[in-house]
């Protein structure tokens, strides 16, 4: 097992080899140190590239969990590597925060807002929906089913357009802030500012406050 750290001090460990062709670790962590505050690591012991069994039970590729990040070392690339790490960084940082982020409502109103936009859109093209499975900001892996099956991603992305970031991101309260977060980091903040203003305000005033901590 190889080890790495992270702005100086937090653990990076190669369990499982990465394919080298693919991915260069000393990049990846040379991009999260320049991409994402210090700070905003508080609370994660440890970043691990592991395929775990339950990537594959449940289709995923990263997880964050008893303090740590885990990553499958099945990469594309090393951006694909970045974005996973900082995916599970968001859900770090709802874990360490949550209050925080969650505790005026407002992320929660707006993801609901969308929601039932969506639901009113899927209504109109026929599909038989239930204002319920709309109302509920949990994961559920019966309406994600709904969603990947009945709908389909593809379609469901036509949809969402104006609403949410990605279909993925209508899967839950959660996911709707870590998709956010993702991309306020890796891709277009003026996007992330118009389609989702709460999360957008939400994360800045975490960068601002533990930037430099």
């Amino acid at each position: 097992m190889r080890e790495y750290y992270v702005h100086g001090n937090i653990p990076f460990f190669i369990v499982d080899d990465l394919d080298p062709e693919k991915t260069n670790v000393g990049k990846v962590i040379n991009m999260i140190n320049k991409t994402v505050p210090k700070g905003l690591f508080y609370g994660v012991d440890g970043i691990y590239v592991a395929h775990l069994p339950e990537f594959d039970e449940r289709e995923i590729n990263a997880v964050f969990k008893d303090g740590a990040i885990y990553i499958t070392n099945q990469q594309d690339n090393n951006l694909d590597m970045l974005d996973d790490i900082i995916h599970e960084l968001a859900h770090s940082t709802e874990s360490q925060f949550m209050d925080e982020i969650y505790g005026d409502n407002k992320i929660e109103n707006e993801f609901l807002t969308r929601r039932k936009k969506l639901y009113q859109i899927l209504k109109y093209k026929g599909y038989v929906v239930e204002l319920e499975h709309f109302l509920n900001i949990n994961y559920d892996p019966d309406f994600d089913f709904y969603l990947y099956d009945e709908v389909g991603y593809n379609a469901l992305e036509g949809f969402v357009q104006n609403l949410f970031l990605s279909p993925y991101a209508v899967t839950s309260l959660r996911e709707y802030y870590a998709t956010a977060f993702t991309d306020y980091f890796l891709n277009n903040r003026i996007l992330i500012k118009k389609m989702c203003p709460a999360v957008y305000l939400k994360i800045r005033e975490l960068v601002e406050k533990r930037k430099e901590k």
